[in-house]
């Protein structure tokens, strides 16, 4: 009995070292952009707001609306008629402090608006 537990042990750790070199290898989708399930549409607070494409953010529901923040800093918040969806999708109410990190994809430059792409 202890013979085998000895080479499962063996075997186990011979995969696990496989496997994470295997992953370190260059493959076909390892240059592939990741895409974005869930993109909602945001307002800026502000026209001086810091928000910028590719800029980390947190969403958090306040009940009455999903606010954006960029640090500690409220930069926007998610356009009204999403917001029920959203929480539906991402269970946002049953969430740790019932927030989500995301960043942001696109800034308008015409518009006051920015899109967030939800990171899962």
């Amino acid at each position: 009995m202890g013979e085998q537990k000895r080479r499962a042990k063996q075997f186990e750790q011979q995969s696990d070292e496989a496997l994470a070199e295997g992953i370190k290898q260059e493959n076909l989708f390892s240059k592939t952009p990741v895409e974005c399930q869930h993109t909602y549409e945001c307002i800026r607070e502000s026209e001086a707001a810091p928000v910028n494409a590719g800029c980390p953010v947190r969403l958090v529901d306040m009940k009455d609306r999903i606010d954006v923040f960029v640090g500690t800093r409220p930069v926007g918040h998610v356009v009204t008629s999403q917001t029920e969806a959203m929480r539906e999708q991402l269970r946002l109410p049953e969430r740790k402090g019932r927030a989500i990190r995301g960043h942001t994809v696109e800034v308008s430059e015409l518009t006051p608006t920015f899109t967030v792409c939800v990171d899962q």
